[in-house]
């Protein structure tokens, strides 16, 4: 009992010297930087696996400094088929929303696309607002989805203005498949990846069930913008209205999360989000953070065996972010280290559930896009297995965590995502889109996603 109880003094003192640093922050900063552990002590003897998890928090300011004004284009679908469930009336009451939302400083641009794109509004101050929504208005729907050329000239209207003392964002919505230019997903991802590098952010929503989820997504993902699927039309309003709000909140940018392994621990690999491994260093950029959000990275190392009652330094953290009211580049650099013990009991009793539970979430989603993947080729039977893995994976997982509400409810969605793949003999348009979009956000820790309809019967849909 005393070993136990000195192995966990041991564990708690070593949890604080691993965090002294975590959570820092200048009087200037709006952001708090932490890392910490899945197991903050180790079983002795053997290699163990370890996840760390580094992430960044925007922080409540007593007076919130003028924000960030926005260059923004709207691209709009006016395709023959956003005529269906009034889907274009529901996207031009999401324009109109933004539009209430800017103030005079904010520029704003409007584009649509059916056969081509046209600039309706070019870019322009909001001085005007009763013109703009006017503009708006008169927008009516034909034709067919020239995806690309839209974000195209979006783009063009955003660089008329480009400058870091603006948010430079794209908002793409379509409810069809790109049929008139390039139209494969690797095109739109190459784009958005062009347009990350620029400093220029695309945010997707895809509407109804006719829309390419995988080429709306990779859009979204390379230039390091959100991601939506909204069932209905209805959804529209809110969805807009959620964007434009995050996106006033910018309180860090071009994020980027470092870690360096010494001798004795082995980098294993990031989870959940695209990094890169090179020696000892693991490294992935996280873009942006909004408001008081969390965005995180997990790393999963793998640490050589020690004796009980020794400490190991597993990891130094250098985090990276510019300001994005000044420009300045700031950074802050952290040391995450473990303690070990033979005991399994401490072990556990010491294991930081909450990173456990990222970590399960986080593989769920590369869990989704594999059973994706395999549906699309054919191997049902290989689609419905991984996504019963994944859900005892949850539960298991959800028992060491006090039977945790969200990881049993991801669990019981796997379960029946299994089941449903089987009995459809594969997804489901309105599943697979479901999938792809829940798998996306929860990588990225992406703030919002529409839940309506979401429970309902796809095969209603």
């Amino acid at each position: 009992m005393k070993r136990i109880v000195r192995s966990t003094i041991l564990a708690i003192a070593l949890a604080i010297m691993a965090t002294l640093t975590a959570g820092c922050v200048s009087a200037e900063s709006r952001v708090s930087v932490y890392s910490e552990v899945d197991k903050p002590v180790v079983l002795a003897g053997g290699g163990e696996r370890v996840v760390i998890k580094v992430g960044l928090k925007g922080l409540t300011m007593p007076v919130m400094p003028e924000r960030i004004p926005m260059n923004l284009a709207i691209v709009l679908d006016r395709s023959g088929s956003m005529r269906q469930d009034d889907k274009i009336g529901n996207a031009k009451l999401g324009a109109i929303e933004i539009v209430e939302r800017l103030s005079p400083d904010d520029i704003l641009s409007l584009v649509v696309y059916s056969d081509r794109p046209h600039v309706i509004l070019p870019a322009r101050r909001v001085k005007d607002k009763a013109a703009i929504i006017e503009i708006i208005s008169g927008v009516y729907a034909g034709g067919s989805t020239a995806l690309y050329g839209g974000v195209a000239y979006g783009a063009d209207q955003v660089r008329k203005n480009m400058s870091w003392e603006y948010i430079n964002r794209i908002i793409l919505l379509s409810d069809g498949l790109a049929n008139v230019g390039p139209s494969s997903t690797e095109a739109l991802a190459d784009l958005g990846s062009m347009l990350e590098a620029e400093g220029i952010t695309v945010t997707t929503i895809g509407v109804g069930l006719d829309y390419n989820e995988d080429l709306m997504t990779s859009l979204a993902a390379n230039s390091g913008g959100n991601a939506y699927f909204a069932s209905t039309g209805r959804e529209l309003p809110a969805i807009f209205a959620e964007e434009i709000g995050e996106a006033m909140t910018l309180t860090a940018r071009d994020i980027r999360i470092r870690i360096d392994c010494p001798e004795g621990v082995r980098p294993v690999g990031v989870i959940g989000r695209h990094g890169e491994v090179s020696g000892r260093t693991m490294t992935v950029e996280v873009g942006k953070l909004y408001g008081k959000n969390e965005k995180f990275a997990l790393f999963e190392i793998e640490v050589a065996g020690k004796e009980a009652g020794e400490s190991l330094e597993i990891a130094r953290v250098d985090v990276e972010y510019a300001d994005p009211l000044t420009n300045e580049k700031r950074s802050d650099r952290q040391s995450v280290s473990v303690a070990f013990d033979r005991s399994e009991e401490v072990v556990l009793e010491q294991e930081n559930t909450e990173v456990t539970k990222q970590a399960v979430l986080t593989r769920a989603s590369d869990a989704k896009r594999e059973a994706v993947a395999l549906a699309d080729k054919g191997d049902v039977g290989g689609a419905a297995a991984v996504m019963k893995k994944n859900a005892l994976e949850l539960e298991k997982a959800a028992e060491r965590c006090d039977n945790d509400d969200e990881l049993l409810e991801e669990a019981k969605e796997c379960e029946e995502i299994s089941t449903d793949i089987e009995s459809n003999t594969g997804f489901t348009k309105y599943q697979r889109k479901r999938v792809v979009n829940d798998a996306f956000t929860q990588s990225t820790q992406q703030g919002y996603v529409s839940e309506e309809d979401k429970d309902k019967d796809e095969d209603n849909k």
